[in-house]
Order: structure tokens, then C-alpha cells, then sequence
């Protein structure tokens, strides 16, 4: 063997190397981004399970629907503005509503955490929202869609 045929056979070594290099680093980075995205999917879903919230009764009068609603999850919740409620059913005349309701929530009943709405803590809901008379359902969600529902009525059905 010639000086040329070790050096080549040097340079193809080295190409070898770095080709092996580049396909593990490669790896690397791209096994971190999946492990990092997995990490933020267990984390989401891990708050999801930890939210949750009971409707414990719904009433309306004069064109306002009040609801009490229980935190029976370990989630904290600072603020409401991410709460959503929304009112669906159908009225006596067959008319089908389904309508997003501008509500506030008012903390009613707080053990610790002055304007923090707490596990085991109770607030009211209160929108105005005129009903014809008929049966409805009143869904309510956390920021992290966690829903319940409670059906009520209004008027003689």
C-alpha cells in the first residue's frame, strides 16, 4: 500500500466519523425535543385531572340564572375571567336556545385565600339572560375544560 491508499483510506475514516457524529447528535436533539414535548402533555394532562368543579344548584328568577358552584378539585383558581358558562335547552314552543353567557363569579363561601377560589370552596354564578318558559341545562367549565352540568327549569315545564 502507497502512501495515497492511506490516506485515503484515513479520509474515510474520518468521514465515517463525523456522518456517525452528525446521525447521533442528531438523535440526540431530536429524542430531547420529544421528551420535552412529552413533558408538557403529562404536565397539562396532569392539572386537567387535578381541576374540577361541581354545579351544586341552579336556580332563575327575573331573567337572571343563578348557580352555586363547589371547587372540588386541588386546582386554585385566581380568577374567573377564564371560566366559561354557557346555557342550552329547548322552551315549551320548541324553540332551541343555546347561548354564552356573560356571568360573574363571586367567591360566597371561603375558608383561606382572600379572592382565590380554593378546593372545597363554594361561589355564585349569576348571569342575566332572559328564558322563555321550558328546560334547560347550565354547563359551566374551568380554564382547563373541566365541565359540568345541571339541568333545570323555568316556568311550569
Amino acid at each position: 500500500m502507497g502512501f495515497d491508499s492511506v490516506a485515503v483510506a484515513i479520509m474515510l475514516s474520518a468521514v465515517i466519523i463525523a456522518v456517525g457524529y452528525i446521525l447521533i447528535m442528531g438523535n440526540t436533539a431530536l429524542t430531547e425535543q420529544t421528551i420535552e414535548g412529552y413533558k408538557a402533555i403529562t404536565h397539562s394532562t396532569v392539572k386537567r385531572l387535578q381541576s374540577n368543579v361541581k354545579i351544586i344548584s341552579v336556580s332563575y328568577q327575573n331573567g337572571n340564572i343563578y348557580a352555586y358552584i363547589k371547587n372540588i378539585g386541588s386546582t386554585k383558581f385566581s380568577e374567573f375571567s377564564s371560566f366559561d358558562a354557557i346555557v342550552y335547552g329547548k322552551s315549551e314552543g320548541g324553540e332551541f336556545i343555546s347561548e354564552y353567557l356573560r356571568a360573574e363569579f363571586e367567591i360566597v363561601k371561603e375558608h383561606i385565600n382572600p379572592g382565590i377560589f380554593d378546593p372545597q370552596e363554594i361561589a355564585i354564578t349569576t348571569a342575566n339572560f332572559p328564558l322563555p318558559n321550558g328546560n334547560y341545562t347550565l354547563l359551566i367549565c374551568t380554564p382547563n375544560a373541566i365541565c359540568d352540568s345541571f339541568e333545570f327549569s323555568v316556568g311550569g315545564g
